[in-house]
């Protein structure tokens, strides 16, 4: 998964709908500044604005982001997804024997960031969504409620 791979994906999905930047931000309510910045491959989006774009282009966020080639279309409401996050994140580190410090490490960041998502609801960077679900071996989609 890429950077380039996610606008890659992008830009082809705004084509084969032949959608401007301008029409996408409207119908997404995204800034267009934000998908200028996605299309050139500046960043990914967070959490919310990957989901908008997913379900205004009915595919998943994993095909979105490259790390899938199945499209198929999840739905997930925008405000449960970090309840649904941490209750996901909690339960990895229950079956796994697994602590914030060594999953922290395994993500190569401090672990008061991690502990932060558990205190006060917050959601990691898409980055660290994308890493987060290949160690826990599971689809972005599921870590954001949506499969």
């Amino acid at each position: 998964m890429s950077l380039e791979k996610f606008a890659n994906r992008l830009k082809t999905l705004m084509e084969a709908e032949k959608i401007s930047r301008r029409a996408l931000a409207a119908q997404t309510h995204l800034q267009r500044k934000s998908i200028n910045n996605w299309l050139d491959g500046k960043y990914y989006p967070k959490y919310d604005g990957l989901i908008a774009l997913a379900d205004r282009f009915g595919v998943n966020c994993d095909y979105l982001l490259g790390k899938d080639e199945n499209s198929v279309a999840h739905k997930s409401t925008v405000e449960d997804v970090p309840s649904h996050f941490i209750k996901i994140l909690k339960a990895y580190l229950t079956e796994n024997s697994c602590t914030v410090y060594s999953l922290a490490k395994k993500l190569e960041m401090g672990q008061t960031t991690v502990t932060r998502w558990f205190t006060e609801g917050g959601m990691p960077e898409t980055a660290t969504l994308i890493k987060l679900s290949q160690i826990m071996n599971e689809s972005v989609d599921y870590l954001l409620g949506r499969e």
